[in-house]
């Protein structure tokens, strides 16, 4: 996704003999404090990390309050399957407590009853969108959220600068925004993103040695997939890792490693954290045929065979509106299907003229329609998520003057056009 933000960031904390609450104290690889300051104990998550908790915050504690839900299932037929049991606890001022238990299965039917509910009705998976804490409570926003989707995609919350951006200390707030709202509206949710070029903490881009970035990769996918396991339908495991001329893409990760195995390092590491979530590799500028499309899919096909556990493959999806590779779009998910992986579209937004001709708004009823077709003609696409709701919260007249209008609904929260262009294509 290329939504840039500059964050200020703190600088680095010093290592002190106790760890504060919700901070790392331990796991393999781990060369920091392993005690916690009063009322927080370290407590074991997996191998590769363990964190600062309490007893009412730590997920291993017994329960005396909850509720039951009961999902809403259907006939169709899919690939994945989990279920997760979830306490909490809730203090009141009165002497009587309630003990409940939540089941959530990843395969209930989300309550979304517009696009989502046509799309599923065709046998995907899902129809969602990006979103963070604050356009969840927009209210304007929100109420889309409800009626329309399926499954929501954290914009930034989940990316390493928002989670961790000082080294053992971790940011939870925004993420949690997100996946309870998505829980607590019978959503999925795709995990966006651990291993990425953009947005990462300064402390991490300093690293140079390969033992130590390993480390840091397999504890900060530890900390976040662990956190979250049993939630998350899918994480975009590793993103952008070509650049447009279909060479391996520069980073810390990339340049540390001086070879693909950093990719092997975070998938395994997704893995051992969420073993039953899907594990993406996504990318952009995979619409049309190139040598960084041919690239991607081999190496897709390079980490299979040597069992890296990889299960689909994400095209972000960014267009223009008439461009000519829309027409094939088609062709590109079948190469990506090549694959043998789910495919999803995961960020689809097709931007024109910020005001735009009556043409150009025809014709990006036309490009929306395309897409929408191919994915529901090719059995391995799973699903497709829109990069926001409105056109007034688009990344897109940040990052290219004098464009946008790239969304389904304008600045005023309307449906535009390309709405029913959209549903079309899902009914084609």
């Amino acid at each position: 996704m290329k939504h840039y933000i500059a964050l200020a960031l703190a600088a680095p904390v010093l290592v002190s003999a106790q760890q504060s609450m919700w901070g790392q104290c331990g796991g393999i690889g781990w060369n920091g404090p392993t005690n916690c300051n009063a009322p927080a104990s370290c407590s074991t998550l997996n191998p590769y990390y363990a964190q600062c908790l309490t007893d009412w915050n730590n997920p291993a504690t017994s329960t005396t309050t909850s509720r039951t839900t009961t999902p809403v299932t259907t006939t169709t037929t899919t690939t994945s399957s989990r279920t997760t049991t979830t306490t909490t606890t809730t203090s009141r001022t009165t002497t009587t407590t309630t003990t409940t238990t939540t089941t959530r299965t990843t395969t209930s039917v989300p309550q979304g009853t517009g696009l989502n509910a046509a799309i599923r009705s065709k046998g995907k998976k899902y129809f969602g969108f990006c979103s963070d804490s604050n356009l969840i409570n927009n209210g304007d926003n929100q109420a889309i959220l409800k009626a329309e989707a399926g499954q929501l995609t954290g914009e930034n919350s989940m990316k390493w600068e928002s989670i961790q951006p000082n080294q053992g200390s971790y940011s939870w707030s925004g993420a949690d925004t997100l996946v309870n709202f998505a829980l607590n509206n019978n959503m999925i949710v795709r995990g966006h993103t651990f291993v990425w070029h953009q947005q990462i903490p300064q402390w991490l881009k300093n690293i140079n040695n390969k033992q130590t970035l390993t480390s840091a990769i397999q504890s900060h996918i530890a900390a976040v997939a662990g956190r979250y396991k049993g939630k998350i339908y899918a994480w975009d495991v590793a993103n952008e890792v070509f650049e447009d001329n279909g060479s391996r893409r520069s980073s810390v990760f990339s340049n540390v490693f001086n070879d693909w195995t950093f990719l092997d390092v975070a998938f395994n590491a997704a893995k051992a954290a969420d073993p039953d979530a899907k594990l993406c590799l996504n990318d952009y500028n995979l619409d049309y045929s190139s040598s960084k499309l041919t690239n991607f899919v081999q190496l897709v096909k390079d980490l299979k065979s040597r069992n890296v556990p990889i299960d689909c493959v994400g095209t972000q999806s960014h267009l223009v509106v008439g461009n000519g590779a829309i027409p094939s779009y088609k062709s590109t998910l079948d190469s990506l299907a090549t694959t043998n992986t789910e495919v999803q579209i995961t960020e689809l937004d097709i931007r024109t003229s910020s005001s735009p001709s009556q043409q150009q708004m025809n014709q990006q009823v036309t490009d929306y329609k395309t897409v929408a077709t191919a994915c529901m003609r090719t059995s391995s696409c799973s699903g497709i998520t829109i990069w926001g709701v409105s056109d007034r919260d688009s990344w897109v007249p940040g990052v290219f003057n004098g464009e946008g209008y790239a969304l389904l609904w304008d600045n005023n929260y309307r449906k535009k056009s390309a709405y029913q262009g959209f549903l079309d294509g899902i009914n084609s």
